[in-house]
């Protein structure tokens, strides 16, 4: 399967998780190098008694379709030398889904985005770091609606729909629970704040800070309100909640009664914090998830004396490069045995699984370049090494390149100072690995780019 199919399956609503216990490394490679695309709805404050229903959307350039650029195809910045049309539409309609997803037919809104995108060269058209949002707004009357989304690549005949889905739009004057907006970047003004959405559904950058703006339904100027992020379990029948990593009592500055929030950009989304005025309260908190390790989290607002929360939110953690061995414990252990002696790794994997993790754990805190920080370089650095080795170094002799002893060098001691390949007209081709305390030799097995170790000097 293309990563490009894989990530079309994912939008029309087909699960593709990997959910066998037992999965193997090259189909970790693969679902990590899955293309990457983050819709959302949010729910804003409306005019005349109504309700803005707004879609976020990220498109990481590894989804889209581009084209090389010729001498005719479009006007294009001088430096570009690929490019992609993209448009997306989102259309509501009145009233929930009938039996048997029957769809209504009375179309009640609509909105479509659409850009052009252009890259300086074809790495960028891989990037999961570079890539087209944007947001489609629409307002509505408090009410149960269904919606359908479309989206066209490169001007595509026939477009990729979602399914139908219900959805209800609230009455925020009269909803009793408040709703949780993830910030990116928070510039502020005299009466009006601009808040950059982080725009990656329910995810936040793994190792980053980051704002939540949290509207506040009842907001009693009397009372005390604490907000909690707790680590959470998340099982098929129930998400319970489990030990706390941050909790913050409000202060008088974080709070902005009397205020609303609109859509205030659709590329690269940002909403509009305005103050005065206005019948909402608004409070805005920064939370250090660069403390905070990749898992799931459960956010809360309680108001004191109340048991139940008037803010519920669920959130991730999302590490857009993360190394594919690091997908599965008992594969991220395996890998060790690269720089472990074979005792030291029995070791590790002996016990259950939480006393595996624990040993692993471990290991690596204690080769933590940075421990005041959640994120570890020489983790991180080491698996990214095993990935490329077994992307670089495979061949149809042998495909997994992370084993062979080009890539067992690799992982070992990383990308060499200098690298020579040499023909000899009677022999086999060397190639000729230079270190600063050591060099390496290989020598060509078969002509399918296998090379073995002959000689270290």
């Amino acid at each position: 399967m293309s990563k490009r199919i894989l990530a079309l399956l994912l939008f029309v609503g087909i699960s593709t998780s990997l959910i066998a216990q037992r999965v193997s490394y090259p189909q970790l490679v693969n679902r990590a190098e899955s293309p990457t695309i983050f819709i959302d709805n949010i729910i804003l404050p409306g005019d005349n008694g109504n309700s803005t229903l707004a879609f976020i959307f990220r498109f990481n350039n590894d989804f889209i379709p581009f084209k090389r650029i010729s001498g005719n195809d479009i006007n294009t910045p001088e430096e570009a030398e690929f490019y992609s049309t993209i448009r997306l539409n989102a259309e509501i309609f009145e009233g929930k889904l009938k039996r048997r997803q029957q769809p209504s037919a009375n179309s009640v809104a609509r909105d479509t985005w659409r850009d052009t995108l252009f890259t300086a060269n074809f790495e960028e058209t891989q990037s999961k770091e570079k890539y087209a949002s944007g947001a489609l707004s629409m307002q509505l009357a408090p009410g149960t609606y269904n919606f359908m989304l479309q989206l066209s690549m490169m001007q595509e005949v026939s477009e990729r729909n979602t399914q139908r889905r219900n959805i209800t739009v609230p009455d925020l004057n009269k909803k009793d629970t408040g709703e949780v907006y993830l910030i990116k970047e928070v510039n502020s003004g005299a009466n009006i704040t601009s808040l950059r959405l982080m725009n990656m559904q329910n995810n936040v950058l793994f190792g980053e800070d980051f704002h939540a703006l949290v509207r506040i339904p009842h907001y009693d100027p009397s009372a005390d309100y604490n907000l909690k992020v707790n680590n959470t379990n998340i099982s098929k029948n129930d998400t319970t909640s489990g030990s706390n990593v941050f909790s913050y009592e409000l202060k008088e500055g974080d709070v902005h009664s009397n205020s609303t929030i609109e859509l205030h950009k659709k590329e690269n989304p940002s909403l509009r914090l305005i103050q005065g005025g206005h019948p909402f309260t608004y409070a805005l908190v920064q939370i250090p998830a660069s403390q905070f390790e990749s898992a799931p989290y459960l956010l809360t607002l309680t108001k004191d004396g109340e048991e139940k929360p008037v803010v519920r939110y669920l959130f991730r953690t999302y590490w857009p490069d993360m190394p594919a061995s690091l997908y599965n414990l008992n594969i991220s252990i395996d890998m060790l045995k690269y720089i472990l002696s074979k005792n030291e790794l029995e070791r590790i994997k002996r016990g259950n699984e939480e006393e595996r993790e624990r040993k692993f754990r471990e290991f690596w805190e204690q080769r933590d370049p940075t421990p005041n920080t959640v994120y570890n370089e020489l983790m991180a650095e080491y698996y990214q090494r095993i990935d490329y080795a077994f992307k670089e170094f495979g061949s149809q002799e042998n495909p997994m390149g992370h084993e062979n002893d080009q890539g067992e060098v690799y992982i070992k001691y990383g990308p060499p100072n200098e690298k020579e390949r040499i023909f000899p007209p009677n022999g086999k081709t060397r190639e000729i690995w230079k270190y600063s305390d050591r060099t390496f030799v290989f020598e060509a097995s078969t002509g399918f780019g296998d090379f073995v170790l002959v000689g270290t000097r």
